[in-house]
């Protein structure tokens, strides 16, 4: 389950085991003289070729991957892990998030206590809604079986290969089918199976 892989890695990156005396910081990363890397609460570690942009913030534990960008005044909140090629951008917000390799990210998202499998795209402003109004606990269906969590905290799982529109909203505990396509300003209210959604009122063909 893939909440269960979030609460894995917040142990893992903390204290990793493969660290070995590699650097944290690999020589040809380019981090920008604006950038905070905040190390108080866990290690950040960043591979080659990554670029961490003007105003960046990172708090550990975080793992940044090779030839990954994170945007000019982004919020990087640990345990994160980014895989290699993974763009983040401008005044995007990721917090407590496995993102697998050559995901996108784009300006102004929210994405929190979530899954996102490789290469899917988030237009601007995306919003991973991650905590319910009732306060009760997230449930996640998986299969037609329904799961409690447990957790108050819970974003979504976004299957590879996935393209969000500008300003989608998913609520909490959802799946995002691979391959899916969302149209701009939809709101994902149920897990639904690989397809291209919209809004009624948009008249472009998906």
């Amino acid at each position: 389950m893939w909440w269960l892989e979030l609460e894995a890695q917040r142990v893992a990156l903390v204290d990793p085991a493969d660290a070995g005396d590699r650097p944290r910081i690999d020589a040809s990363a380019d981090i920008a003289r604006s950038a905070t890397l905040d190390e108080s609460t866990g290690p950040i570690r960043i591979g080659a070729r990554s670029r961490i942009c003007a105003g960046a913030y990172i708090q550990g534990p975080a793992v940044i991957g090779e030839d990954c960008l994170v945007g000019n005044h982004a919020l990087v909140r640990g345990p994160v892990r980014i895989g290699d090629g993974a763009r983040i951008g401008f005044a995007a917000e990721v917090k407590n998030a496995i993102i697998e390799e050559r995901v996108l990210i784009g300006p102004q998202c929210f994405v929190a206590d979530s899954k996102l499998e490789r290469e899917a795209y988030l237009g601007a402003q995306v919003r991973t809604s991650n905590h319910r109004l009732d306060g009760q606990t997230v449930k996640v269906v998986v299969d037609g079986e329904q799961h409690d969590t447990g957790l108050e905290k819970l974003g979504c799982h976004i299957g590879a290969e996935a393209s969000l529109g500008i300003q989608v909203i998913i609520l909490p505990g959802r799946i995002i089918a691979a391959g899916s396509t969302f149209g701009p300003r939809t709101t994902v209210e149920k897990n639904l199976p690989r397809g291209r959604y919209r809004l009624p009122q948009q008249l472009e063909d998906y």
